[in-house]
């Protein structure tokens, strides 16, 4: 699809929705085989990358809620992908590693990681990369600087308050 014009123009945060939502399109599409989403894949491979985390640590790696995370844990282990034992060495913390099946997901998952990140990348020179990774960095610095304000300051806007 070929960008109009009004693309160069648009706000940031529209941008980064828009890129957001293809995103989340194309993983949806080419996990579908794996009966998978992209949330429950962050988080195997989340695992993946470090056996044994507590769901709150899934949840910031991986930038969802810990009750999304509890969804989705749950969910995992309902098919058998990842086991959920006490933590030793804290008394009310649970750990999550993968079973052999959530393993064996992960390995075949690993030309979808692939997939994403060079199909991501294509055309892009490398300084563009690293120019692109240094901006939304800056992004999201701003994003925490901003939430850490509104935690501070004990106040959220009307519209946002529950």
């Amino acid at each position: 699809m070929q960008l109009s014009s009004s693309w160069k123009t648009a706000s940031l945060p529209h941008i980064i929705t828009a890129v957001k939502s293809r995103m989340r399109q194309v993983a949806w599409r080419r996990l579908a085989p794996f009966g998978l989403s992209p949330q429950q894949y962050q988080l195997l491979m989340a695992m993946s990358e470090k056996d044994g985390r507590c769901h709150g640590d899934l949840a910031r790696c991986t930038w969802m809620d810990k009750p999304t995370a509890s969804r989705i844990l749950r969910t995992l282990q309902d098919r058998g992908l990842v086991r959920a034992e006490a933590d030793p060495s804290h008394g009310r913390r649970v750990l999550f590693t993968l079973e052999p099946a959530g393993e064996a997901l992960v390995a075949s998952l690993q030309g979808f990681r692939q997939y994403m990140r060079e199909g991501m990348e294509q055309g892009l020179p490398e300084g563009d990369r690293a120019q692109l990774r240094s901006v939304l960095a800056s992004v999201m610095d701003n994003l925490d600087r901003m939430e850490a304000e509104l935690i501070e300051s004990g106040s959220e806007p009307k519209s946002e308050q529950k």
